[in-house]
């Protein structure tokens, strides 16, 4: 079994029980790699940040588990494989076994690349919804105190659960993309026996996902190497981001308290 983790949604779909109200409209995004621009300056940061992480996914070596599965893009296995070497796929679609090169035909190679793209998918899918909840963090931090002194708290709580709702119906295809993953993971270890150790995801992962509000997929996030100081400012963006999701729900919860 494989836990993936794209961003800490946890963070911000408790906001959508600060409030009842109607059924929010239906998204705009035809997919959920699809992310509205940022309302506030710190979100539009944070999403320069992850779209430029984004962009690495083109180039970068994917991790598929073993020693040292926090550097590049890919997963970590949540049992199991762990003192297995380092696996990545390169974007040529090599297979890098504690950085050596496996041989592999043309065949075999095309079923790297698939797995390989079904990965980056499932990143890139992460990365537009984790900048649309980053922003709705922070939306509702500073709009929370705000409805309190203008008496706008009920409408307040309304839009932030439908936004909550609209982010985490986002985050639900993400659980569409599993089957796809599992898949490309299972051909690729019938094809090639040097990665079959490293092949731990199970149909468990599948019927796990979203079951009660749980979308926490562990995806390795850039290499220390390639990320340098941006990774550091990220880290401390992220940080923020929780600290402003915290902020909201727990101002929430108090106006929602404070009601007659």
């Amino acid at each position: 079994m494989r836990k993936f983790h794209v961003l800490a949604l946890a963070a911000l779909l408790p906001l959508a029980a600060c409030g009842k109200s109607d059924p929010p409209p239906a998204s705009s995004s035809t997919d959920a790699t699809a992310a509205p621009a940022a309302n506030t300056a710190l979100g539009r940061k944070i999403q320069e940040a992850m779209t430029k992480a984004g962009e690495k996914l083109a180039t970068e070596n994917v991790s598929v588990g073993g020693k040292g599965g926090n550097h590049g893009f890919g997963y970590r296995s949540r049992s199991g494989g762990k003192d297995l070497p380092k696996a990545e796929i390169t974007p040529q679609g090599d297979l890098l076994i504690a950085g050596k090169p496996v041989p592999v035909d043309e065949a075999q190679r095309k079923l790297l690349l698939e797995h390989r793209g079904h990965i980056i998918g499932i990143a890139q899918a992460g990365i537009a919804i984790g900048m649309q909840g980053a922003d709705l963090g922070i939306k509702a931090a500073t709009g929370a105190l705000k409805s309190v002194f203008t008496g706008t708290t009920d409408d307040f709580e309304k839009q932030m659960e439908a936004e909550g709702r609209r982010i985490e119906a986002e985050a639900k295809k993400l659980c569409a993309l599993m089957p796809g993953l599992l898949a490309s993971q299972n051909a690729l270890a019938e094809a090639l026996p040097a990665f079959q150790p490293y092949a731990t995801m199970d149909q468990s992962d599948i019927d796990d996902c979203g079951k009660d509000g749980n979308y926490d997929f562990d995806l390795d996030g850039p290499s220390s190497a390639s990320a340098g100081d941006e990774g550091d400012r990220d880290a401390g963006t992220h940080a923020q981001h929780m600290d402003a999701a915290a902020e909201a729900d727990a101002a929430a919860k108090g106006s929602s308290t404070g009601k007659q």
